[in-house]
């Protein structure tokens, strides 16, 4: 009895597979949704890529923050795909008592491309800009400017956004 449900399940399962198509199956190969590439520079030399040291980030609204320990020169964020903006919290020396905080305001409009059955449709972010937000004291802020790289954020290949400090 056992050897004939093992082999039924095995027969199943063999069925399955043999009659699934390509696009029944969404690999991880297939494009998602972007994300926006960000990369840091110096404002005093705009050529030469800085580091930010223990960066924290969080989207307005969102409790979650996500902390990138150590150096880095580039960052990933998602953007929202319910709304045509996404407001973000970045903030330098998170872990330390010198911490700095700006806010980052990204516009942008939205495309549903159809990838297919398996994976259904992802968000194409179009007409992309950009714009920190100035506190009363400007001088405080860590974040001197941003340029915006490409207004329409269709993969992760390339850099969207530069942020000088």
């Amino acid at each position: 009895m056992k050897i004939r449900s093992i082999a039924l399940v095995l027969v199943i399962a063999f069925a399955c597979l043999w009659a699934c198509e390509r696009d029944d199956i969404c690999g991880e190969e297939q494009q998602v949704t972007p994300r926006l590439v960000i990369e840091f520079y110096d404002i005093n030399e705009p050529e030469e890529l800085k580091p930010v040291v223990d960066l924290a980030f969080h989207a307005d609204g969102d409790t979650d923050t996500l902390l990138v320990q150590g150096a880095t020169t580039e960052i990933e964020l998602p953007l929202r795909t319910s709304a045509n903006q996404t407001n973000y919290f970045l903030t330098e020396f998170a872990t330390s008592e010198g911490f700095n905080t700006d806010q980052l305001r990204l516009d942008y409009a939205r495309r549903n491309v159809y990838m297919n059955r398996a994976c259904g449709y992802k968000v194409e972010f179009i007409d992309f800009q950009a714009r920190r937000i100035i506190e009363e004291a400007p001088n405080t802020n860590w974040i001197r400017s941003v340029s915006v790289q490409e207004t329409v954020i269709e993969d992760e290949e390339v850099v969207h956004l530069f942020i000088f400090h």
